[in-house]
């Protein structure tokens, strides 16, 4: 058996110690100076048993326990294995190096309490952290006359005006015209701009960073008029949703890392970032930055189009990223489930009996 050292990790000093990170297989483990050597060597591909051989100062039934427990812990890889595949074809197509992608592996699974343990814990914060200022004040000045805010709105202004966050939805339908709007006024191509020396670009609502639009549109469907609950993916270029996956999708609830709220939502929208687009052109990692952005330029129109239609459309970064992977077929290492819209018909009574109690 061949082993290599993963490509994917990072190490940390902590303590006395070292702390070994692989951030494409999700593996944190401590170690020591003697490990850390071992891992320093094998940069290529080496026979097992000429590691065993450059250590003659141990066992070789230490050294092979300590190398099996280290590809365990994924800091070592086997070859021909599933996490040498995996390790493989990341090299292959991510060209943010290893910042950007142990940033971004390492934060798609984040550990999400529910929305009452959170506001328990900001409670007993304020007692000995108080929250900072969520607005700043500029000086009296000659000349600094407020903007008013108009009695009146004219649209777009109206629709702007009307946008909330509203958590509290009402267990019914929405119709299929209304989700296709959501969809048409975000991400759908509305021009191609030619380019005879290179590629061809398509135009759409909202800015991208060198017109790469590295995002697609998917559907999780539950209770959407004339639409068979199931996942669907949307073509920016036909303008249609198709199925891809014909079973009821888990519950909402599930999807978005244990927020409850969404249950009743009729549907899900999630924006898909597909980096390699992005990465085409721009290697720096800092594009990654740039990626993540584009996302909310999309939402906001999806949260203007909905509010045009009176449905509530709730955005969130929180997401069970390894079930809505799986839900919506994701398998390569450079796409990824960044945003997520839970769309429904808004409670508006429930809402301000909500906050009239607050």
């Amino acid at each position: 058996m061949r082993i290599k050292r993963s490509d994917t990790i990072v190490v940390s000093l902590e303590g006395d110690g070292f702390v070994f990170h692989n951030y494409l297989e999700q593996q944190t483990f401590s170690a020591s100076p003697t490990a850390l050597e071992i891992v320093r060597r094998l940069r290529a591909w080496t026979d097992l048993e000429a590691v065993v051989d450059s250590l003659p100062g141990y066992s070789r039934a230490s050294v092979v326990r300590s190398l099996e427990q280290m590809i365990a812990l994924a800091a070592i890889v086997a070859e021909g294995s599933e996490e040498a595949a995996r390790a493989e074809e990341f090299a292959r197509r991510w060209l943010w190096g290893p910042w950007a992608a142990a940033y971004h592996f390492s934060t798609k699974r984040g550990n999400f309490m529910s929305g009452d343990a959170g506001e328990a814990l900001l409670r007993q914060r304020m007692k000995w952290h108080p929250s900072p200022p969520l607005y700043e004040t500029n000086p009296p000045s000659a000349g600094a006359a407020p903007t008013s805010i108009p009695d009146t709105f004219v649209e777009p202004f109206l629709t702007m005006s009307r946008r909330r966050t509203n958590r509290i939805m009402l267990d019914e339908a929405v119709g299929l015209d209304q989700i296709l709007d959501c969809f048409l006024y975000s991400l759908a191509i509305t021009a191609i701009m030619k380019d005879p020396e290179a590629v061809d670009l398509p135009l759409k609502m909202t800015p991208s960073g060198g017109a790469r639009n590295p995002y697609e549109g998917y559907l999780c469907a539950r209770n959407v008029e004339g639409l068979t609950p199931g996942t669907y993916h949307y073509s920016a270029f036909d303008r249609t949703l198709a199925p891809i996956a014909a079973a009821r999708p888990p519950a909402f609830g599930r999807l978005l890392a244990g927020q409850d709220w969404a249950d009743n939502a009729a549907a899900i929208i999630f924006l898909v970032a597909d980096f390699e687009r992005t990465m085409w052109k721009y290697h720096d990692g800092s594009a990654y930055r740039i990626t993540m952005i584009e996302a909310g330029h999309i939402a906001q129109n999806i949260m203007l189009v909905a509010t045009h239609h009176d449905l509530a459309a709730n955005g969130t970064g929180a997401l069970d990223q390894g079930l809505v992977e799986e839900t919506l077929g994701l398998t390569r290492p450079t796409q990824s489930a960044v945003y997520a819209l839970a769309i429904g018909r808004p409670d508006h009574a429930r809402r301000e009996a909500a906050a009239a109690a607050v």
